[in-house]
């Protein structure tokens, strides 16, 4: 705690090549909703030297340089980014990340997020569109020679990669043992089926220090039903960043506007998909 008590929080994100779209969204939206009787204070890692020059108009900011490293590395690798900071974030009751894409939509208290009971190490959400499935048919990555493995019989919830965060102590520690594990797959010439994410959910797996987050805490842009949701998750195949290809560098084409609604028409989950989720959530 600092001196006046309230809890101080690192908040981790990662802007790299064409990311540093969603920085301000992020930002903005953090400062007006996230937290709000804490002390909150962002590392921001990217390789933006245009954003990193305007470090003085952001006094609540560290800016990390760190290197574009491509598709999948740039998410694969995130833990070891985040040890790279440990001098910086240690001294933080909580660290918590969050992905590029996050936009905060209303307040969230410490109540709401923080893992403060006596219990709780760690706060994760599940994944949004996910919750409501049987849990063989959870992405899970099933590769035995992948240390994310996780057989069939085995897991309960299906927690999403963009955000998780922890007390400090806890949150390091799980960044190392993450690093380590993505390091040993790479030696062995294994990536983890959705990299950063399922090397998270194996280490969640069966551990009851965990703060879960409820399923509708967070929604895709589109699920706008969702209208208790905090967090919301942008759409990045959308004409307005450029679209996925875009932003990973795999082209240099922007998606226009037309190809991007052609594409996808006006989105609407199945209501089949919609009453699943809703009778899950009141058994979660």
């Amino acid at each position: 705690m600092t001196e006046d008590n309230k809890p101080s929080v690192a908040i981790l994100y990662i802007a790299t090549g064409r990311y540093t779209v969603f920085w301000e969204y992020f930002y903005r939206s953090a400062e007006k909703h996230l937290l709000p009787n804490s002390n909150k204070h962002y590392v921001l890692f990217t390789d933006n030297l245009a954003l990193i020059s305007k470090q003085t108009d952001y006094p609540n900011v560290t800016m990390i340089k760190q290197e574009a490293l491509g598709w999948p590395y740039s998410t694969l690798m995130r833990f070891k980014f985040f040890l790279g900071a440990r001098s910086i974030i240690e001294k933080y009751d909580f660290i918590f990340y969050f992905n590029a894409n996050t936009e905060f939509l209303s307040n969230i208290t410490e109540d709401e997020l923080l893992p403060l009971d006596h219990h709780e190490e760690l706060s994760l959400g599940v994944q949004p569109h996910m919750f409501h499935l049987n849990k063989r048919a959870y992405t899970y990555d099933r590769n035995p020679q992948s240390q994310a493995y996780i057989p069939y019989h085995k897991g309960k919830y299906y927690f999403t990669g963009a955000l998780n965060g922890g007390k400090s102590h806890a949150y390091l520690q799980m960044c190392e043992t993450l690093n380590q594990n993505t390091e040993l797959d790479l030696k062995n010439n294994v990536i983890a089926l959705w990299h950063d994410e399922s090397q998270l959910n194996k280490f969640a797996l069966d551990r009851i220090d965990i703060k879960v987050l409820p399923p509708y805490f967070t929604r895709g842009e589109h699920e706008y039903w969702k209208k208790s949701s905090k967090i919301m998750f942008s759409d990045k195949t959308h004409y307005r960043f450029g679209g996925h290809a875009y932003l990973r560098a795999e082209t240099n084409d922007k998606i226009t506007k037309s190809d991007w609604e052609q594409k996808n028409g006006k989105r609407r989950r199945k209501l089949n998909t919609r009453f699943k989720q809703y009778i899950a959530s009141l058994f979660f």
